[in-house]
């Protein structure tokens, strides 16, 4: 029997490639971060479609395990108007957007079926654009309803829209270096939704064990948690005045702690967290995309010579600026396109370099 002499780092090398070099992935490391990355999100969202039945799992008030909701959110939720309109549309489009979305992040797709991905980032965008209007109905009453969680969802959208219609606006200028970044970028914020969790629960249990926490909420919310006056009354008598007709808007103080009497103890340590839990997982997908980019400078620029190609083809004026760069919009230096001695490609389209003549300084 013949021994194989080769390093067993190098077998492994050469068995992974066998794996990530077929779905278009040339570097281990990129097929690493996308199967990190990319699977979480999409088995987070996959975990998730059961809430697309809204009355039988996300906001079921006969169900004894937890719903997709926080404790007493479904008050609100399961009214009609707006704030049922705003989380039903969040839940339909959120939920394929982010599955269709880890379709555009595997090369072979743009290479082999440009059509595919084409078609399917108009689809992903556009259920974007709708799931974040639906995210910004409900921001009222979403995690407590908070000044800090009113002004987050707010922020969050303006950087995720933002992100990607500059990435479209850049794609339609042929501007694929500049494309790819946003696009990171906006995926970036957008899956900010799974780090959050995290810091979610972390911050529950830490709100709960120093103690001394409370949150003021609405009792007609309360009563809706706790099903009935009875149970109401009997943790927080202040509500009587709300049952009296007094004050329909009377609230009540409730202690935060995850391991409380009733849920509305837990909703309240874990509407206390989740403030501070998004704005965390938002500055570190922040930074985390833009520590990419800046990591992968190789990869940029060899898709902005990509971009050059295809836009001096298509006769575009500033070849290789054409989209929204800094050489264009700012003071950063004029780039000028390095010499291909070989073919480079994107989108399955190959064009053969050749020698640019250099900008006059």
């Amino acid at each position: 029997m013949a021994i194989s002499t080769q390093h067993p780092k190098k077998a492994l090398a050469a068995h992974m490639r066998r794996v990530y070099h077929p779905i278009g992935f040339s570097k281990g490391y990129n097929f690493v971060l996308w199967c990190i990355f990319a699977g979480t999100f999409f088995g987070f969202a996959l975990a998730r479609l059961k809430y697309l039945d809204f009355w039988g799992v996300f906001c079921n008030p006969d169900r004894q395990a937890a719903t997709g909701a926080l404790p007493g959110e479904c008050y609100y939720f399961t009214k009609p108007g707006r704030y049922q309109i705003g989380i039903i549309l969040h839940l339909a489009t959120i939920l394929p957007a982010s599955l269709l979305a880890c379709v555009q992040f595997v090369p072979v797709v743009r290479r082999k079926a440009i059509f595919v991905h084409r078609v399917n980032g108009y689809v992903v965008n556009f259920l974007a654009v709708v799931g974040t209007s639906g995210a910004l109905m409900i921001a009222r009453h979403s995690a407590g309803g908070g000044v800090d969680v009113q002004t987050l969802v707010g922020l969050l959208a303006i950087l995720w829209l933002g992100a990607m219609a500059l990435s479209m606006i850049n794609i339609w200028r042929l501007q694929i270096e500049q494309h790819r970044a946003w696009m990171i970028r906006a995926w970036a914020y957008g899956a900010i939704i799974i780090t959050m969790r995290i810091g979610l629960f972390v911050g529950a249990l830490v709100v709960s064990s120093i103690g001394g926490y409370y949150m003021a909420q609405p009792c007609d919310k309360i009563n809706f948690a706790l099903k009935g006056e009875d149970t109401t009354m009997a943790f927080y008598p202040q509500c009587a005045p709300f049952f009296s007709g007094e004050n329909p808007d009377q609230q009540a103080v409730i202690k935060a702690n995850i391991y409380g009497d009733n849920s509305m103890e837990a909703g309240a340590a874990l509407n206390l967290a989740f403030g501070p839990a998004a704005w965390l997982a938002l500055v570190l997908h922040a930074i985390g995309a833009e520590l990419y980019l800046r990591l992968t400078p190789a990869e940029h620029e060899r898709l902005r010579n990509v971009s050059y190609y295809r836009q001096l083809r298509a006769g575009m004026k500033n070849p290789g600026s054409a989209g929204l760069t800094a050489d264009r919009l700012g003071d950063a230096h004029k780039w000028a396109p390095k010499v291909m001695a070989k073919k480079i490609s994107y989108d399955g389209e190959s064009v053969k370099g050749e020698r640019p003549t250099s900008p006059s300084l």
